[in-house]
């Protein structure tokens, strides 16, 4: 039924976004209390509850419950974005006046340069790429403002957070490069993405985020991985890779393109190797929300076969095939050695995830049993 549910929320929510009058509730629908949970539960996973209001009359003829659980969604988006806003203008001052400027990428760039209101973009945090040289520089700002680390740090990637005044809690993912992988950062830099940065004044005066194009390559980079890794929603982790807000992005996005701007985007995808992915979320977004791709692109992207290391990385492969591609593909010894540990040792996060019911052994445990399991499946020929 989910199919169903996903139809009727990618048409209401493209005649919302359009100002026109929202389908009607459909008859045949079942009225039990589970199914209503089922419709707001796959709004909530889409991110599209503010989208899904904006045309007037819209769940006027919804169940009752069904829009009450819409409504205290996006008035929960409308609240956080108040805060995360704040915050992330801090932030961004703070690391520009230490000397370690950065720019947003993915949800928050979209958020101040695409959506008429930003609070639209449904998100759980904010992307930020500094300079690997940054990172002392960088986390001094950050404690000095008042954020925590949280999670696993990672070779490429850290997490900070902290609250708002109104209780909201804001996470921001620092990376040092333009992916977590360093393969994939690798050919996205070749590329150029990540190098290049366009002014959010709508967020700060100090504010840059990725352009466009580039961040069209890191949502197809991101959609795939969410397919294959999981995206987690509320308590769950769903393998899902079309949800609305992304079909969302593309298609605020590319209504604005001119000619060079589609010219730029099939470059970039050429000199990056990502031509299948970018391909992949126009038709998916072109089917959901009606977005426009003109057919001469469309074309050229399919003729194009992509970077075969960077699709491996993204396809089911062995944990050892992986770690020798992100180890070949890593700038510096110091790059190699935490990307080689972390393979090895993980931290608490992984290891949760990898072993829920031994959630409250000790790491050191964990990490032993996880080498002992990969031992086991190397010697029996497993991933």
């Amino acid at each position: 039924m989910n199919d169903a549910i996903d139809r009727f929320l990618a048409l209401s929510v493209r005649r919302a976004v359009r100002g026109e009058a929202p389908p009607p509730w459909p008859e045949d629908w079942p009225s039990t209390s589970e199914f209503h949970a089922a419709v707001a539960d796959r709004a909530a996973f889409h991110g599209v509850a503010l989208a899904l209001l904006g045309a007037p009359g819209s769940l006027e003829d919804w169940p009752g419950a069904v829009a009450d659980r819409v409504r205290e969604e996006a008035r929960g988006q409308s609240f956080w974005e108040l805060g995360h806003r704040t915050v992330a203008a801090r932030l961004i001052a703070a690391l520009a006046a230490a000397g370690t400027p950065a720019v947003l990428t993915k949800g928050t760039a979209l958020a101040y340069s695409a959506y008429p209101d930003p609070a639209m973009r449904r998100r759980g945090d904010s992307d930020l790429l500094l300079g690997p040289a940054d990172r002392k520089a960088a986390r001094a700002a950050l404690a000095a403002s008042g954020f925590r680390r949280v999670g696993d740090a990672r070779p490429l990637q850290e997490s900070w957070a902290t609250e708002c005044d109104m209780g909201f809690a804001h996470q921001f993912d620092l990376h040092w490069r333009i992916s977590a992988s360093a393969l994939i950062a690798q050919k996205l830099e070749a590329g150029g993405v990540g190098t290049r940065s366009l002014p959010l004044p709508r967020l700060s005066d100090a504010a840059r985020g990725v352009p466009p194009t580039d961040n069209i390559i890191l949502i197809a980079i991101n959609r795939a991985l969410h397919h294959k890794y999981g995206y987690r929603s509320g308590a769950d982790k769903a393998f899902e890779q079309d949800r609305l807000i992304w079909a969302l992005d593309l298609a605020l996005l590319c209504e604005a393109f001119t000619p060079a701007d589609w010219d730029a985007l099939r470059t970039t995808a050429a000199a990056t190797g990502t031509a299948p992915l970018v391909l992949s979320l126009l038709d998916a977004s072109a089917a959901m929300m009606g977005t426009f791709v003109p057919p001469d692109l469309r074309a050229r992207l399919a003729e194009d076969p992509g970077d075969a290391a960077l699709l491996a990385c993204i396809a089911p492969l062995p944990s050892i095939t992986r770690l020798r591609l992100d180890l070949s593909a890593s700038t510096s010894l110091a790059d190699k050695l935490r990307v080689f540990s972390y393979a090895l040792l993980p931290g608490p996060e992984v290891l949760h995830e990898r072993f829920p019911e031994a959630a409250h052994w000790p790491t050191a445990l964990l990490q032993e049993g996880r080498l002992v399991s990969g031992l086991g499946r190397m010697l029996t020929g497993g991933a």
